[in-house]
């Protein structure tokens, strides 16, 4: 499903049940496994595939860990993930099979609109009609009229045998290939094609991966 397609104004947790439940949910189950003793290795098991919507065989998440929903995500077999990832997966993440996750990597399916008048607009869905007509000639907004934000998503796929670097950021709708590194501190806008080295802010393919 592409951005265009999906498109829903407010707090998801706090204005549609559906998410609510499901944020509740992941919120819940993350609570207890970011606080599980070390020791406590089956019931962290049953917790990630309580919170996953798949994961694979010999993969090893390391706490604390974080995400918005945890069923939008699918994990293949043999990847690790280190500690401190933080996923917003109100679309779709899969990472694929025998994948490195450093620390502190950030995945985004969620997005907003860039226009400020696309971006925030009015809680009342009569006044919200596409015609702006709560916005004056100068730009400037209705202080009268209550408002709210718009939210957009985009899925995030992650190859095969990938490499993810420490504190990389992956961006709302993009795919990266098999057998990628990315470099730490990376932030990804757009698709990395298979075999490759990017790094830089937007990452760059700097070589191909041999």
């Amino acid at each position: 499903m592409e951005e265009t397609q999906w498109r829903v104004k407010g707090p998801l947790e706090l204005d549609d049940d559906k998410w609510a439940e499901k944020f509740s949910k992941a919120a819940n189950l993350q609570y207890e496994l970011n606080h599980l003793h070390p020791s406590q290795i089956q019931r962290k098991k049953e917790l990630l595939h309580e919170l996953f919507g798949q994961i694979g065989e010999n993969t090893e998440v390391l706490l604390p860990f974080y995400c918005n929903v945890g069923t939008n995500i699918k994990i293949g077999k043999g990847s690790f993930i280190n500690t401190n990832n933080n996923y917003l997966d109100t679309d779709s993440i899969e990472i694929g099979d025998y994948t490195l996750l450093a620390q502190g990597v950030n995945i985004i399916c969620a997005n907003h609109p860039v226009s400020t008048k696309e971006r925030i607009v009015p809680v009342d869905d009569k006044l919200d009609d596409g015609k702006y007509a709560y916005i004056n000639e100068e730009g400037n907004f209705d202080d009268s009229i209550e408002y709210t934000f718009v939210n957009t998503r985009s899925p995030v796929k992650i190859g095969d045998r990938c490499w993810i670097g420490a504190n990389v950021i992956i961006l709302p709708g993009v795919t990266i290939g098999n057998n990628v590194v990315i470099g730490s501190g990376s932030i990804v806008t757009k698709d990395i094609p298979d075999n490759s080295i990017a790094v830089g802010n937007p990452a760059k393919v700097i070589r191909q991966n041999d």
